[in-house]
């Protein structure tokens, strides 16, 4: 099966959310798409295969294309509702490995206690629901401002070019270490996790997870930055992927307890030379 033709089924099937809080994740109906075509890029809100609801242009604080040009940003008119969902809708030019990022601006939301120690828990947040037990402050409700900053990598033909990792310069972001249209089902894959554009620090709490070519769940898995601010993903089958953690801190800003930034990364995967899903 060429690249170009590798499809990844059942992407946008919905499944129960587990949790209040609402991931965004950029995701394609097939990630290998000719060149000088049009694309449609959905923006999921809610979970990887449910949107809750479609994204306000006025929240758009970036929308931007990298392709062997370079990088481009794109009017927010691009951008349209189709229920919940988000649809970009771009052209693509010369074949390459090409990259789309949106960064929202913040918003906030109040929490109930329960809810927001729930939050903390199942997405990878665990130094914050410590030091909330540590304070006795399990039972406090809490504001918090968030924003969104997320990125997709697609491939555009069979040749593949530079520019897959280059920095968006987001509050966090993902970064690749190889390119992952030049990866296969036998490689590890390696990132980089960027905090204000610098590394890491250790620790960091990485969630990883996506569907197999034929629309199996990867169970999600939790991963720690090193030293270096890297994580290691150990070699998985073909299909999609999605990277994701949150950065949250304590804020003394008034009416502001928490500020949390979200960041998430997906991609595809091929299979390995002369395999059929």
């Amino acid at each position: 099966m060429t690249l170009r033709r590798l499809l990844v089924p059942a992407l946008l099937v919905g499944v129960t959310p587990v949790l209040s809080a609402h991931d965004l994740f950029l995701t394609l109906t097939t990630w290998f798409v000719p060149a000088r075509s049009s694309v449609s890029i959905v923006a999921l809100n809610g979970t990887f295969t449910k949107s809750e609801n479609s994204i306000a242009r006025p929240r758009i604080g970036d929308l931007s294309l990298v392709s062997p040009a370079g990088r481009k940003a794109l009017d927010t008119t691009a951008v349209s509702a189709a229920g919940t969902r988000t649809v970009i809708t771009l052209h693509t030019d010369a074949e390459g490995t090409y990259v789309a990022g949106l960064s929202t601006r913040a918003s906030e939301l109040a929490e109930k206690a329960d809810a927001f120690n729930k939050y903390l828990a199942e997405e990878g947040i665990g130094p914050a629901l410590a030091e909330r037990k540590t304070l006795g402050e399990l039972g406090k409700p809490v504001r918090e401002q968030y924003s969104k900053h997320v990125k997709t990598i697609f491939q555009v033909g069979k040749a593949r070019s530079d520019g897959w990792n280059t920095v968006l310069g987001y509050p966090v972001e993902i970064v690749p270490l190889r390119n992952p249209y030049a990866q296969t089902p036998a490689d590890t894959m390696r990132f980089r996790i960027l905090m204000d554009g610098a590394a890491s620090p250790a620790g960091q709490e990485v969630l990883t997870g996506g569907r197999t070519i034929k629309g199996v769940m990867r169970p999600e898995r939790t991963l720690r930055t090193d030293a270096k601010g890297e994580v290691t993903v150990a070699p998985g089958p073909a299909g999609v992927w999605y990277v994701k953690f949150i950065r949250m801190t304590r804020t003394g800003k008034p009416g502001i307890d928490y500020i949390s930034q979200w960041a998430t990364l997906t991609f595809a995967v091929a299979p390995a030379p002369g395999k059929t899903p």
